[in-house]
C-alpha cells in the first residue's frame, strides 16, 4: 500500500469548485472543522487548514500576522482569497461588535463622530453633542 504524502492527504480533503468570490472559486475544506475553520492533522498537531494552504502555496506567515479570509468563507483554503494582516486589521474587517462600532460614522442621534465632536472614555467613543444634552438634562433635574 502506497502512503500518501502530506500534500496529497491535504488536497484530497478540498473541493475546488466552491462559490465564486472575486471571479475565482472558494476551495472548500471538506474534512474536520472546529469553530467554523478547517483543521488538518499534521502530526503531532491539529493545524488550521487555511494556514497550511497559505504557507504551502504563498510562503511563511510572519509571526505577528494572521490570515484574513477576504471571501468571508472560513472553510475556504484558496490562498488567493486570503491576506496576511495584523490582528487589529483582521478584527476590524470582521463582523464583531468592535468592528461594527468602528465603522459607525455617526452617533445614534445622527451627530458626526469627527475630531471635534468625539471623545473617548472607558474604552468607548462618545458624542460630545449628546453628552452636553445629557448633562444639561441632569443639572436641570437636580434643580
Amino acid at each position: 500500500m502506497t502512503r500518501l504524502s502530506t500534500e496529497e492527504r491535504f488536497w484530497a480533503k478540498v473541493d475546488k469548485n466552491g462559490p465564486l468570490w472575486n471571479g475565482t472559486p472558494c476551495w472548500l475544506w471538506l474534512a474536520y472543522k472546529d469553530a467554523g475553520y478547517g483543521r488538518f492533522w499534521l502530526s503531532p498537531n491539529l493545524i488550521q487548514a487555511h494556514r497550511f494552504a497559505y504557507e504551502l502555496l504563498v510562503g511563511p506567515i510572519p509571526e505577528e500576522l494572521q490570515i484574513d479570509h477576504l471571501c468571508r468563507n472560513h472553510t475556504c483554503v484558496n490562498p488567493a482569497h486570503m491576506e496576511a494582516v495584523s490582528h487589529r486589521i483582521n478584527n476590524l474587517r470582521g463582523n464583531g461588535l468592535g468592528a461594527q462600532g468602528a465603522r459607525k460614522t455617526h452617533c445614534p442621534q445622527g451627530h458626526s463622530y469627527d475630531l471635534l465632536n468625539t471623545y473617548f472614555w472607558q474604552g468607548g467613543r462618545h458624542c460630545r453633542a449628546c453628552g452636553r444634552v445629557a448633562a444639561l438634562k441632569y443639572w436641570r433635574k437636580r434643580g
